[in-house]
């Protein structure tokens, strides 16, 4: 079963509805989990603010009341003035870009976010599709390894009745056979928890297919760990801490750039007298001094987060190195024992149970024809088990990259 650069291409799947493919597997997931419509919401989430961060202020409107309620000459109002301003604050081109820049690096570094937890979504699908096709191959090997014991212990029961066969060989043989259908059972119960797990990605109360297409006797070559780490440092994990870096350094931008030159407002309106029924302009300006040390501390605060960013990155860079080496070595050591099972055990085992069948009557005992039989079937279990190792590995190591393994 070669796996598919999942992560990052759309496969569509033509198999027939009963069966599923590791592409349809993922089209479903990715239209099914609910978890995919927060891109919409992501993405309108972004331009939100970037649209918050390019808006001017807005203008402010007051109303002010003079000589109203006083004594003597100014008693019941009759020199009250009243004055009808407008008023705005003055929002520098070098600021209003600085926060549409921190807003920006804000929405980059959430859709990398997205893109992460989407890949590791997809990851776990193809993960939970691999864990249906290895119990699939499980259950059909049981199922026939329990058929084979059923027709020993046949044998050796029309055998007894003609005194050819010891009742300790039926009874040997009656063990293996409740032991091969309990082994049967085990698989099945595997395989039904296996379909349902990886149905529930989608929504899907009950599995709606059949079985896994899939096919584990083709193991696709991946690049060595060599070839591959380098590419880790363009993996998305250090995109999206990159990104986050550079929010911070727009952040650190934004708070320099805003406190540099203090908060101008300006104002404008118009004023009444009462007294003489009179109207005149009024002009006005407000400056606010930039407040240098709380802007020192805020661009010092940004910086920190900033260093302390990169230095997460550079931390979750060794340690993909380390769990990238490992990865390549489990991922070597499955495909040994994959190739050891199918080139040497499986043909060594039926070599020596086609010996044993092939035998003159007598010969071999009920004893050499079950251990044969069970020696192929745990020699075939083992191929499954190192080629479903192989393609997990595989998923993880695209994971880790964020990438395709292949050459």
């Amino acid at each position: 079963m070669k796996i598919p650069a999942f992560l990052f291409l759309s496969v569509v799947s033509t198999a027939p509805a009963a069966s599923l493919t590791l592409g349809e597997a993922l089209v479903r997931v990715e239209s099914g989990h609910p978890w995919f419509r927060t891109r919409t919401a992501t993405a309108a989430l972004a331009a939100a603010r970037t649209d918050l961060a390019a808006a001017k202020p807005p203008p402010e409107i007051s109303l002010e009341v003079e000589n109203a309620l006083g004594t003597g000459e100014l008693r019941a109002a009759r020199s009250v003035e009243t004055t009808l301003q407008f008023s705005r604050a003055l929002d520098w081109a070098g600021r209003r870009a600085a926060r549409v820049e921190t807003a920006s690096a804000l929405g980059q570094a959430a859709r990398l976010a997205w893109e992460e937890q989407r890949r590791a979504l997809l990851g776990e699908a193809a993960r939970r599709f691999i864990r249906v096709a290895a119990a699939q191959a499980e259950l059909a090997a049981s199922r026939q390894h329990a058929d084979l014991v059923k027709q020993t212990l046949d044998d050796l029961r029309l055998r007894a009745g003609r005194a050819a066969a010891a009742t300790a060989d039926v009874a040997r043989a009656r063990l293996a056979l409740a032991e091969a259908g309990l082994a049967a059972e085990h698989a099945e119960h595997l395989l039904l928890s296996a379909r349902q797990s990886l149905a529930s990605l989608w929504g899907a109360e009950t599995p709606d297919f059949d079985e896994a297409e899939a096919d584990f006797a083709s193991l696709p070559v991946a690049d060595t760990y060599e070839s591959l780490a380098p590419r880790l440092s363009d993996s998305a994990t250090q995109a999206r801490y990159a990104a986050l870096a550079r929010w911070r350094l727009a952040q650190e931008k934004l708070v320099r750039t805003a406190g540099a030159r203090g908060d101008p407002r300006w104002a404008a309106g118009l004023r009444r007298a009462e007294a003489t029924d009179d109207f005149a302009l009024v002009f006005g300006l407000n400056y606010a001094w930039p407040a240098s040390r709380a802007t020192g501390a805020q661009a010092a605060e940004a910086r920190a987060e900033h260093d302390r960013t990169a230095a997460e990155g550079a931390a979750a860079l060794l340690d993909a190195r380390a769990l990238l080496f490992e990865l390549c070595q489990e991922l070597n050591h499955a495909r040994i024992e994959h190739d050891a099972a199918r080139d040497e055990m499986i043909p060594a085992a039926q070599s020596w149970l086609q010996s044993i069948e092939s035998a003159p009557a007598g010969r071999y005992g009920a004893r050499e024809l079950l251990e044969a039989r069970t020696t192929l079937f745990a020699a075939r279990r083992r191929q499954t088990e190192a080629a479903a190792e192989y393609h997990l590995t595989l998923v993880a190591i695209e994971q880790t990259l964020g990438a395709p393994a292949q050459p």
